[in-house]
């Protein structure tokens, strides 16, 4: 019989206690394989949806939060700059290959409801993860808008709230969807009609409602929660005061709505121009340029690193409680086998068998450790990945092997041996004779 095989059997008569732990080892293995897991996969999917573009260029404020609300849409705009704005970088070719406003402040049901043109559809850029093409832009029904108030839906958008090309519904007034209960407006008289539903691309732009500006623009001219016919009235009693008309419905803008749009989402001639043109914008104009790849990386290093630190610190402080669970749950085991392992030595086993079948016994159930704990792991991280595709669009893989997963694995199997040191110790050292002796 095997050493291998002895180790099984002594460990398989204990059950209860080799089962609580293989559990507590893969409690420690799930903590660390998840927080590896997600963390990456995470940062892959934020920096793959930051290359779509090179440069979010908008209202002055934070880099980070202009680049959040713009092509993440999981933000708060920073504000509204000039259409101009969008119409001089277009027209900078020297730089700029293409150029896409965009016009946010409303939403359905939670989703933010994006004025746009036309060619951002046509959009595709190369994945450097995957070197494969992204094109999330392409209809799996109907067409994309043609005029003011009609609407693409992304598909997590179509999924969600069911909407179906040809029907209609409502916006609401902001990022942030509050019942009218609660003070909240919708454009009751300005339906939009659902005219085409976009193919899964699992990025965050399948979250979004795609308009035209001039959508955007008539919304916002027109003012919350104004029927038509109110705004018919309201019309004809102002017809002679223009002005004070204007004044009364841009006054959230600032501006008049079609002067104005959100950001202007931009793809350069080249990558290598990105911190050139950043800074010629911000020498030459009021608004400012974000890099968006640069900012997740930097969101990535100076927030998420420390809550990754501090998670795995805490999964391998739960490994040495596994460890410490190893050891006591061997020495014990070994006390109360004190006589099987005389009887061996007795037939011929060597002090270094002994010693061997314990560290095997160790090896064991620290290997299963590892391996149900990593399937736990893959499943905490599929459950919090379908969140993430829920809530913002961001699809992760679940299983992964990565080098820091395997670094991780074969520290945990190392504190594993170590802690079964001291019991295979604790069996050679026996004495035989006495060991016989006892009943």
């Amino acid at each position: 019989m095997s050493l291998w095989h002895i180790a099984w059997s002594y460990l398989w008569n204990r059950k209860f206690t080799t089962i609580l732990t293989i559990l507590s080892v893969a409690l420690a293995v799930a903590l660390i394989s998840s927080v590896l897991t997600l963390r990456e996969e995470t940062r892959k999917r934020f920096e793959e949806e930051g290359q779509a573009f090179d440069l979010v260029v908008g209202a002055k404020g934070s880099p980070l939060q202009l680049v959040l609300s713009s092509v993440y849409f999981m933000d708060s705009p920073t504000g509204n700059i000039p259409y101009a704005e969008y119409e001089q970088l277009k027209a900078d070719k020297e730089y700029v290959k293409a150029a896409f406003p965009i016009s946010i402040g409303d939403s359905y049901l939670g989703f933010r409801i994006v004025g746009t043109v036309r060619e951002l559809f046509e959009h595709k850029w190369e994945s450097l993860l995957t070197g494969a093409q992204r094109a999330p832009f392409q209809l799996a029904d109907g067409r994309y808008f043609e005029k003011s108030m009609e609407a693409v839906l992304g598909a997590a958008v179509a999924q969600q709230t069911g909407l179906k090309v040809g029907e209609t519904f409502v916006s609401t007034h902001g990022v942030i969807a509050v019942p009218e209960s609660l003070g909240g407006h919708s454009h009751a008289n300005l339906p939009y009609t659902v005219v085409g539903i976009l193919k899964p691309s699992g990025s965050p732009f399948d979250r979004a409602v795609y308009t035209s500006l001039n959508s955007v623009w008539d919304a916002h001219r027109h003012g919350p929660n104004e029927s038509g016919e109110a705004h018919e009235e309201h019309h004809e009693a102002e017809a002679g005061h223009p002005e004070e008309e204007e004044e009364a419905a841009y006054q959230e803008w600032g501006a008049k709505p079609e002067s104005m749009i959100t950001a202007v989402l931009v793809q350069l001639q080249s990558q290598l121009l990105r911190f050139q043109y950043r800074e010629k914008i911000r020498e030459t104009t009021s608004v400012m340029a974000a890099i968006p790849i640069n900012e997740i990386a930097t969101f990535y290093d100076q927030f998420l690193g420390t809550a990754k630190l501090v998670l795995l610190a805490v999964g391998y402080l739960v490994v040495i409680i596994s460890a410490l669970s190893i050891l006591i749950g061997l020495y014990l085991s070994i006390i109360q086998r004190k006589r099987d392992l005389a009887v061996m030595r007795a037939l011929g086993a060597s002090t270094y068998d002994i010693f061997g079948a314990v560290l095997i016994e160790a090896f064991w159930v620290t290997i299963l450790g590892i391996g149900c704990g990593w399937l736990v792991g893959g499943a905490v991280s599929f459950g919090l990945g379908k969140y993430l595709a829920w809530r913002f669009g961001l699809t992760i893989s679940a299983f992964n092997l990565t080098t820091e997963h395997l670094g991780a694995f074969a520290t945990v199997a190392l504190v594993g041996l170590i802690a079964g040191i001291l019991p295979a110790w604790q069996a050679y050292h026996g004495d035989v004779a006495h060991d016989l002796a006892e009943r």
